[in-house]
């Protein structure tokens, strides 16, 4: 009897799990289709305006996104969009994401100059009429609605998928786009002579990428595809003076007068490419020596390949790409005009401890840790050589003072971080952001 009771326990169990993982599958399956939709707009303005306008509308392939977690319930990132039910006004799906344009918003250059960008949003494809709400973060990062569109999706059903000709090659395939993290992975600067090249560059990308915890140990939830994306000539623009060849996707060194920052404004182009097969998130890897690279959450990552940094480059790149994590730095130059925030930053990995009896990973501080913790900041700034590892509070998370481009005001997890040196090791407050944004692509 006690084993029959046991098993109709179980049963009841198992059923209210299935029903509950189920959920967000009857939310995709009521409102969407499987296929992506893309929104291709012109995102312009300056410092202290912005405008956004539809270019236009089109099927971007196969949906491998979320079909779980339909909600983002995190909303990292600047903006963030809602596609909300015209019939019902419930909101069926939300995504935060960064842009180039907020990154330029705060350069010296955007308080002279209007300037316009390429920005694409994608989405499944809804079944009804729907609202687009786009959103972004006001000074007190409270997010305030920027622009809304109504958008009858029956007027672009018969359009089919089409994307630029190129040999698509998956070096992982580990089950259905929609229950994985799909990771899609272009060329930059490679000939079709390079070809070889760029395909030892995607296995060097995923044995960087695969040796770091999270990824490490959770190398059998991801699916990665290459797009051999080819140009008609090597390189990338600014990888030396004067050198501007007609890489296919744009990537250009010097991104917002950065030397080491690489970013591109073909943003549509990008995306055209990466169609060719369902992703989640997009590597763009460049047929280049030297050092630099970019990344932007909900956007794509650069890196250069052939660097004596490149693993690096690729791992802590993706670190703000898939999560959003802030860069811990503070002493390297940076476009971006930054102040010590009034309110704390959305990020998962920095504070403004503006109260410290609520810092947001308290839960894992343990109690005779300090707040904020001390560490030799002034010999570490006075560029002295300094052992992260020999201080006192070396792998314990606290909050340690300098991170985010600044020397006071913010504070990071642990002492020592891929986003703050060349660790190679995510602390544990980055590992559980990390994790947290892949679960939600990865149907349990």
């Amino acid at each position: 009897m006690k084993k029959v009771t046991l098993l109709l326990l179980f049963s009841v169990i198992y059923t209210l799990a299935i029903a509950q993982s189920n959920k967000g599958n009857n939310v995709f399956d009521k409102y969407f289709v499987n296929k992506t939709m893309r929104v291709d707009y012109i995102h312009g303005g300056n410092a202290v305006s912005e405008n956004f306008k539809i270019f236009g509308i089109k099927n971007d392939g196969e949906w491998g996104g979320r079909v779980k977690v339909m909600n983002d319930p995190y909303i990292l990132g600047l903006y963030a969009y809602d596609i909300v039910d015209a019939a019902t006004g419930k909101i069926i799906y939300t995504q935060g994401f960064c842009s180039v344009f907020g990154e330029w918003q705060t350069t010296l250059e955007a308080g002279k100059i209007n300037k316009d960008f390429e920005e694409s949003i994608r989405f499944p494809w809804p079944k009804n009429i729907f609202k687009l709400v786009m959103r972004k973060r006001d000074s007190t990062n409270t997010f305030q609605t920027v622009w809304t569109e109504t958008v009858n999706p029956a007027l672009y059903a018969k359009a089919d998928h089409t994307s630029p000709s190129a040999r698509v090659r998956y070096f992982m395939k580990n089950g259905n786009p929609m229950s994985k993290v799909d990771i899609v992975v272009l060329a930059d600067g490679y000939t079709i002579a390079d070809s070889t090249d760029f395909s030892k560059d995607v296995q060097q990308f995923i044995d960087a990428f695969f040796s770091v915890e999270p990824f490490k140990g959770r190398k059998a939830d991801f699916n990665l595809a290459a797009v051999y994306s080819l140009s008609p000539v090597s390189g990338i623009r600014l990888q030396k003076p004067n050198y501007y060849p007609s890489n296919i996707l744009g990537c250009s060194y010097y991104t917002f007068g950065t030397e080491r920052y690489v970013l591109t404004e073909r943003e549509w182009t990008v995306r055209d490419y990466a169609s060719a097969v369902p992703y989640d998130f997009l590597v763009i890897l460049l047929n280049s020596d030297k050092y630099g690279g970019g990344g932007i959450y909900n956007l794509y990552i650069t890196a250069a390949a052939k660097s004596a940094s490149s693993g690096y480059v690729m791992v802590h790149e993706m670190g703000h790409h898939i999560a959003g994590l802030a860069d811990e730095y503070y002493t390297s130059d940076v476009a971006y005009q930054v102040t010590a925030p009034k309110y704390e930053p959305w990020e998962f990995n920095i504070t403004a401890l503006l109260k410290p009896d609520n810092l947001k990973w308290k839960r894992m501080v343990d109690p005779t840790t300090p707040i904020p913790t001390p560490w030799q900041k002034e010999k570490y700034e006075q560029n002295e050589a300094l052992n992260l590892a020999d201080e006192v509070y070396s792998n314990k998370v606290g909050a340690f003072e300098g991170a985010g481009y600044l020397s006071k005001g913010l504070y990071r997890p642990e002492i020592d971080c891929i986003m703050f040196s060349h660790s190679l090791t995510f602390c544990r407050v980055c590992q559980n952001g990390l994790n947290r944004v892949l679960d939600m692509y990865v149907a349990k």
